[in-house]
């Protein structure tokens, strides 16, 4: 093997891969051993330790019908890989294994409308029963992957399609019409023609106050002014400052018509279904973990507060 020239960069690192099967067939003297430790063929440890030798440009075992022994450079690269990975396999030991005096935690990763319309107003109550456990909130639309994310419960509104995750539905949806008290106050009884007079608030869903005038009908008016938040959470907050009025979800409305902040102008009138429902999905393995498991119950039975949509 030839030293790098001062001043060059040094050469690239081996495999890891080939680098463990080395170390492992060194420590054993045997590369049966070292493929029963590692879980995987002779030939597939036989053919790591050659492509490393080629990478390094030098034999490190000499072999003989009677086994392998390790040669003058062997020697060296199995005493410092010795070191290295011993130190690894300490480290992932020691990481892998909770701290003494950790707390319980709970990962929840939820869509940002409906983790500040509905969970966190309502989070205090899990806190206050169980103070022995942390819990960690990440709002976010994107997916996630529960087998190789940090996360032990998703709460997703869609279909229901989660293939291999333990999955709970917690309510369907549907689409309310709503003002606030200083928008409602306009008339005593609302009519449906009288919404051609107000702005119209939508979200994202398509072609939702279309579909709500043909459920009465009726048909849109032609003229009638819309505003579009693609925000659900957003939609309600303008509805609350009286921007106009909301056909918004029963879900992130709920608890502005529970403190009088939003009326209901229709409430004899049947809701509009979305389509789409909530659901809590996680991982057999993180529901085994008795905090998880709490909070899950603790969801599950908040969620009654979901089922009761207006008109």
């Amino acid at each position: 093997m030839t030293s790098p020239a001062p001043g060059d960069p040094p050469p690239p690192l081996p495999s890891l891969t080939a680098l463990q099967a080395f170390e492992a067939a060194a420590r054993h003297s045997s590369v049966t051993r070292a493929a029963r430790e590692l879980g995987v063929t002779q030939a597939a440890v036989s053919h790591q330790i050659r492509a490393l030798e080629d990478t390094l440009e030098t034999a490190l075992f000499r072999r003989s019908p009677h086994g392998i022994s390790l040669t003058e450079d062997g020697e060296r690269w199995a005493a410092e890989l010795g070191v290295v990975f011993a130190r690894l396999r300490e480290a992932n030991a020691r990481l892998r294994r909770p701290a003494a005096d950790a707390r319980p935690a709970v990962s929840v990763s939820v869509t940002p409308s409906f983790g500040a319309r509905w969970l966190v107003p309502r989070l205090g109550q899990f806190l206050v029963s169980h103070p022995e456990v942390d819990v960690r909130i990440s709002a976010t639309e994107r997916l996630i992957d529960l087998a190789r994310e940090p996360v032990d419960i998703g709460i997703r509104y869609g279909l229901g399609s989660y293939p291999g995750l333990l999955t709970v539905k917690l309510a369907d949806d549907a689409l309310i019409v709503a003002a606030a008290p200083s928008v409602a106050s306009k008339r005593a009884r609302w009519r449906v023609e009288d919404l051609s007079h107000e702005v119209l608030l939508g979200d994202d869903h398509p072609d939702a106050w279309g579909r709500w005038f043909r459920e009465r009908s009726r048909r849109l008016p032609a003229r009638v002014r819309q505003s579009q938040l693609t925000d659900s959470s957003m939609l309600v907050d303008a509805a609350v400052r009286g921007q106009g009025v909301a056909l918004a979800r029963w879900s992130l409305a709920a608890a502005e018509l529970e403190l009088g902040r939003l009326v209901l102008l229709f409430p004899r009138l049947p809701a509009l279904p979305t389509g789409l429902a909530y659901y809590l999905v996680s991982t057999r393995a993180s529901l085994r973990r008795k905090p998880v498991a709490a909070f899950r119950d603790w969801v599950v039975s908040e969620a009654a507060s979901l089922r009761r949509p207006g008109g």
